[in-house]
C-alpha cells in the first residue's frame, strides 16, 4: 500500500507541473486566442490574422483550397526551438509583409548556445522570395537565397556554426530590435511568433502546393498592436523542440519516479 501511495504522489507531483504550464492567462477585450492571445481587429485597415488563415474564398486568406486554420485555436505550442528533419534541408518561404517596417526586416535562425551568433534566411522580406537552409546535424548551417521566380537561380549564399548540434531558434529583427522564437529571450517577455502545423487539409495559393505535415506557418508580430500579421513565413522539413523548461520536467519527473521505485524496492525488502 505504501508503494502505491508513493506512485500517487509521484503522479501527482508530475500531474501538477505540467498542469502549472497548461493553463494561460485569460485574453484581454478585443484578444482572442491561447496560449499567445491576438488582436482581433487592427487599426490600419489591414487583414487580420483571422483573415488572412481563413478558408479559401475569405478577403485576404492565403489558401487556395481548404477550410482554413483558426488563429486562436490551433496554436502550436511549444515552438520556442528546432530541428532540420532527417533530409537535413529545409524549404523557407515568405506568404506575406503586412508592415511599414518591410524593408528594415530580417529574418533568420538563432544559435541557443549564443544568440548573437545568427544566420539570416530573408533580408527585407519580400513575399514570394525562398531560402533554402541546409545543416549537417552538427552545429554547421548553410543558406541559399532565391528570388521570387522559382526558376531563377539562385542569388547567394551564406553560412555559420552553431554550438548545439541541430537546433536553433527563429528570429526577426526590426531595426536594431531583435524578437526571438523563445519570447523568454524578448526585452518584455512577450511572444512575438505564433506557429500552426500543416494537416493536409488546406492548399497554398502562392506556392500551389498543399500545407502538408512537417511545414508550419509562422506569423511575427513586429511592434505593439499584437495582431500577428506584420511577417508571415512558411518553414517546412522542421521540428518543434520541447522547450528546456518542458525537458526539465521530464527529468523531475523521472528523478520522482525513480525514488518511488527505489523505495519501494527497499520495502519489498
Amino acid at each position: 500500500m505504501k508503494s502505491i501511495r508513493y506512485l500517487g504522489l509521484v503522479g501527482l507531483a508530475a500531474a501538477s507541473l505540467f498542469a502549472s504550464q497548461a493553463f494561460a492567462t485569460p485574453c484581454a477585450a478585443g484578444f482572442d486566442g491561447g496560449p499567445t492571445c491576438i488582436a482581433t481587429t487592427n487599426g490600419y485597415g489591414e487583414h487580420t490574422l483571422e483573415q488572412i488563415l481563413g478558408a479559401a474564398g475569405t478577403d485576404g486568406s492565403i489558401f487556395s483550397a481548404g477550410n482554413g486554420i483558426n488563429p486562436y485555436t490551433q496554436q502550436l505550442n511549444p515552438a520556442s526551438y528546432w530541428s532540420v528533419a532527417g533530409t537535413g534541408g529545409s524549404e523557407n518561404t515568405v506568404m506575406l509583409t503586412l508592415t511599414g517596417n518591410a524593408s528594415g526586416l530580417t529574418f533568420g535562425i538563432f544559435d541557443p548556445t549564443n544568440i548573437a551568433n545568427t544566420l539570416t534566411l530573408f533580408s527585407g522580406a519580400t513575399a514570394g522570395y525562398t531560402t533554402t537552409l541546409k545543416t549537417n546535424g552538427l552545429g554547421g548551417f548553410a543558406a541559399t537565397y532565391y528570388s521570387a521566380d522559382p526558376l531563377a537561380a539562385s542569388t547567394g549564399h551564406a553560412s555559420a556554426a552553431f554550438g548545439g548540434g541541430n537546433l536553433f531558434g527563429y528570429f526577426l529583427k526590426v531595426g536594431n530590435t531583435f524578437y526571438y522564437s523563445d519570447s523568454a529571450l524578448n526585452s518584455d517577455g512577450t511572444p512575438r511568433v505564433v506557429t500552426y502545423a500543416g494537416d493536409g487539409s488546406n492548399k497554398i495559393e502562392a506556392t500551389n502546393g498543399v500545407f502538408t505535415p512537417g511545414e508550419y506557418l509562422q506569423a511575427w508580430e513586429d511592434g505593439g498592436d499584437f495582431d500577428y500579421n506584420d511577417f508571415v513565413v512558411v518553414v517546412e522539413s522542421v521540428h518543434p523542440v520541447p522547450e528546456p523548461a518542458v525537458l526539465g520536467m521530464f527529468g523531475i519527473g523521472a528523478l520522482l519516479i525513480g525514488f518511488a521505485a527505489s523505495r519501494r524496492r527497499r520495502e519489498n525488502v
